[in-house]
């Protein structure tokens, strides 16, 4: 059945965006995208391909919302069980005025853009996280998410121990400044968005302006639009390690 229709009254509500914003639906609509558009409204050639694999999700406040849910939708509807993996609820002192609701205790915030979007629950913390239980770690961008867990004493020692022990590890867009910070890239050709090319240089990574970077065990792409190719890569990496 074709999705043109209702994908074009779902654009014809978002012409006048008060904010810079991602438009999921302009994105789907326009035939650039048509292998990402075919993601989510083609039902999968073999749903259970990726089943008995675990994928974990690291992600925190301000994770760009279709990088996210892409990620768990291809994999999902494809058999394999995936986590989305967060940082505890922060606190931070009074006087830096930080606010933080209580629904952060179970949920992340999303963005599009810099228009924050919605929560969507996390399965777990990262402290309660084994690196040897997940065949795959996948770091979603934004600039907010990647920014505040390349931060993380855990967020990187739980990357640098999957990759250790041969885990397939996987960036999208400014996600890629997670593992730079982690030490993973170092010797590596690795892609991102283009801003942050002096940052994977600087930690001594060969940046490609690619659609996706594949280099052993590590995934990298630049940007939403990638993200058919992003989420293929993995895929072929985990039929691969079959």
């Amino acid at each position: 059945m074709s999705t043109t229709s209702p994908l074009k009254a779902l654009l014809a509500t978002e012409t006048s965006a008060a904010i810079p914003r991602i438009s999921a639906a302009q994105m789907l609509e326009a035939p650039e995208n048509a292998e990402l558009r075919a993601i989510w409204t083609d039902p999968p050639a073999n749903p259970s391909v990726y089943a008995g694999k675990r994928i974990g999700v690291i992600a925190t406040d301000g994770v760009e919302e279709i990088e996210l849910t892409t990620v768990l939708h291809f994999f999902r509807t494809r058999g394999a069980t995936v986590n989305v993996i967060a940082p505890e609820k922060p606190s931070y002192p009074a006087f830096l005025g930080l606010q933080i609701p209580h629904i952060r205790a179970t949920h992340i915030l999303t963005i599009h853009f810099i228009e924050t979007a919605g929560w969507i629950a996390f399965d777990r913390t990262v402290g309660e996280v084994d690196a040897t239980t997940y065949d795959a770690f996948v770091v979603p961008g934004g600039t907010w998410n990647p920014d505040t867990l390349r931060a993380d004493g855990d967020v990187r020692k739980l990357l640098q121990d999957a990759a250790e022990a041969g885990k397939i590890v996987a960036a999208i867009c400014h996600g890629p400044w997670v593992l730079s910070d982690a030490g993973l890239l170092k010797g590596k050709n690795a892609t991102a968005w283009w801003s942050t090319q002096p940052d994977l240089e600087g930690a001594g990574a060969t940046f490609v302006d690619a659609p996706v970077v594949v280099d052993g065990n590590i995934v990298t792409s630049r940007a939403p639009i990638d993200l058919a190719p992003f989420v293929n890569s993995i895929g072929e990496l985990l039929a691969a390690a079959q």
